[in-house]
């Protein structure tokens, strides 16, 4: 039944307004359980009932907000999302296709259009970057508390191992910033706090193994770095402290890169070796290699849709038992071309490149530029990271799509609400 103010003026239902609130928080509860590899029933479930709520709260949520989508990247995910839809027919192995539809593109979709329908307001921005923080940092307390309790809290590693979880730290790092943002673009925290977390940061990359990580962050840096000017407007002694933090930052991350690098060469490399025998012990030109030969067997629409599509082709190319499966060709756009041929990845960079687009175009609005930076900064990450291997899986590719996906209607062009 429908509450009528005393001016006569039909006022929100209740049914309505309580689905709005069900709606802020099951996507909260997404982002908070998505830094865990193991909870992809938690994020199947928030998504599934944020998508009710949606549809519950059709006309104040969804129906003002649906038209003011960016056409442009609207059009090339759809079409790109249409040809993983047709590859069932000449997939290779059309049941593994037609699960990673469900898991890959359903999923990923919801995310993209809850967030983006969503994200109407900056008090929802800092919520959501305080959950996406909060439970990055359960997830990092509990693996370490799972390698010294007696029994197990998980069957599988709660960050999904030290690709993934560098990866997901890649995407997070660029929404710290909003950490020392004033409002209404972040939390108006104290230096301290963005210090202590960009610390902490750090030390979940370290912990990761991971090395590529590095160098994603440092591609961050310079980003931020290059558009400090579109940051939000700070008095002259806090901008200063926040440079600071930025800048030891940047330090700190020089030295890790060199100590990730050294320590990697101790355990792996024999110095008595020449370089070229190192070259030749590297997987990664083998398994490039062999993607383009399989991509040469099928150049336009592929394989199929799914990372895996080719998993019996690169599984021979893993050298040991110890070591992980080679199941994909670890490089983001070369899978895509496995998968959906040169025609699926050109799609799919052409998505990549409106995408950024879409956060230069932010740079020109004082009130929009803080977050065109976030959007290039995780980009910028998310690529240089997946230039060798190809983190657009799973959990992974929830956040991507759901902070693609906020930023994107944080920008949305707004009438009175």
């Amino acid at each position: 039944m429908n509450v009528t103010s005393q001016a006569g003026e039909e006022r929100v239902p209740a049914a309505t307004t309580a689905a709005q609130r069900a709606l802020v928080g099951t996507t909260t509860a997404f982002l908070f359980v998505a830094p865990a590899a193991a909870s992809a029933g938690l994020r199947a479930t928030a998504l599934l009932a944020a998508a009710l709520c949606l549809a519950i709260t059709w006309r104040t949520e969804v129906a003002p907000r649906w038209r003011s989508a960016p056409r442009a990247v609207t059009l090339a995910y759809l079409a790109w999302i249409a040809l993983a839809v047709a590859s069932v027919a000449w997939s290779a192995q059309p049941e593994y296709t037609l699960g990673e539809l469900r898991a890959q593109a359903l999923y990923g979709t919801l995310a993209f259009v809850t967030f983006f329908l969503v994200a109407s307001d900056t008090a929802r921005w800092r919520l959501w970057t305080a959950a996406l923080a909060a439970g990055t940092l359960v997830v990092f307390a509990l693996q370490h508390l799972q390698s010294i309790l007696p029994f197990p809290i998980s069957r599988h590693p709660m960050d999904g191992g030290g690709g993934p979880m560098s990866t997901h730290l890649v995407l997070l790092a660029p929404v710290l910033l909003a950490l020392a943002w004033p409002r209404p673009w972040g939390w108006n925290r104290h230096a301290g706090v963005l210090a202590l977390a960009l610390l902490l940061l750090l030390a979940a990359a370290w912990d990761s193994g991971n090395r590529i990580v590095w160098g994603a962050f440092a591609v961050q840096l310079v980003v931020v770095l290059v558009l400090w000017r579109h940051m939000p407007a700070m008095d002259p002694r806090r901008e200063r402290i926040v440079r600071a933090v930025v800048a030891a930052a940047g330090v700190a991350l020089a030295i890790a890169f060199a100590g990730a690098i050294v320590e990697r060469n101790e355990r792996l490399y024999d110095p008595a070796l020449p370089v070229t025998t190192h070259l030749e012990r590297d997987l990664r030109p083998r398994i490039w290699a062999t993607a383009v030969e399989q991509i040469r067997k099928a150049p336009w629409l592929g394989h199929g849709f799914g990372r895996e599509i080719l998993a019996p082709v690169f599984v021979p190319l893993t050298p040991d038992a110890l070591h992980p499966e080679v199941r994909h060709g670890h490089n983001l756009f070369l899978d895509q071309a496995l998968q959906l041929g040169l025609v699926g990845a050109a799609a799919f960079t052409l998505l990549f490149a409106l995408l950024a687009l879409e956060y230069a175009r932010m740079l020109r609005v004082r009130e929009l530029a803080p977050y065109g930076v976030v959007g290039l900064a995780i980009l910028a990450g998310f690529v240089t990271k997946s230039l060798t291997d190809d983190f657009l899986h799973r959990h992974n590719a929830a956040v991507f799509w759901a902070l693609n996906g906020m930023l994107l209607g944080l920008a949305r062009p707004r009438s009175r609400e």
